[in-house]
């Protein structure tokens, strides 16, 4: 295991509730008949509980592969480097705590391949620490390159020509680090709520043009 993960993010079974009520979450913008890719997989959770056709998953560690369910086509690379997957394949490319760790330039880089690999209109969600709501805690991640914002982040997509179609600034809250439980039904409660006391990350679904 990488000491990144060592230090910032041991692995917890207990995350797996929370995952599945998020996925439950997020089920509504993904289209289960078409085939997905997450970036930035880590444990592999989201591949877990989310419903697709074909599911592809990627992260640099290739001691996480070992967490990811069987069913899951692992690419285990850079997300910077050209993706093994045919163009216009997916229907979807998920990012969850993804793209701080990148400068914009890599971003840009990142976020060109995953339009090459999504069809028209296919659709890209992410899950981001908002620094709007955290400023004085989005660099406790030493890794961390890029404060990105709500706001600036749906500007940013715009400019390379997607299409924002939802926006939520107050979706989770900045960490799952937490002594409370990770109950399942806590977490469909908190996302039921029409305000997100807490809450420290965004999600955002736009699709490529």
């Amino acid at each position: 295991m990488s000491a990144y993960h060592q230090v910032r993010l041991p692995y917890d079974p207990r995350r797996a509730a929370v995952w599945r009520a998020v996925c439950s979450y997020l089920q509504g913008f993904l289209p289960e008949q078409e085939s997905l890719l997450e970036l930035g997989a880590g444990y592999g959770d989201f591949s877990r509980f989310v419903r697709a056709r074909e599911k592809w998953a990627l992260d640099q560690n290739p001691d996480l592969v070992a967490h990811w369910p069987p069913e899951v086509h692992a690419v285990t690379q850079s997300a910077t480097d050209p993706l093994p997957i045919p163009s216009a394949s997916l229907g979807a490319v998920f990012a969850s705590n993804f793209f701080e760790h990148f400068t914009l330039d890599e971003c840009r880089s990142v976020l060109a391949e995953a339009r090459r690999v999504l069809r028209p209109g296919g659709r890209l969600i992410v899950v981001q620490p908002n620094f709007r709501l955290e400023p004085r805690r989005y660099y406790d991640d030493y890794t961390h390159k890029t404060p990105f914002t709500d706001v600036g982040f749906a500007g940013f997509l715009r400019s390379l020509e997607w299409r924002v179609v939802h926006q939520e600034p107050r979706f989770l809250p900045f960490t799952m680090k937490s002594r409370l439980p990770a109950n399942g039904w806590l977490v469909r409660l908190y996302l039921a709520l029409p305000y997100r006391p807490l809450a420290g990350q965004f999600l955002l679904v736009a699709e490529a043009p």
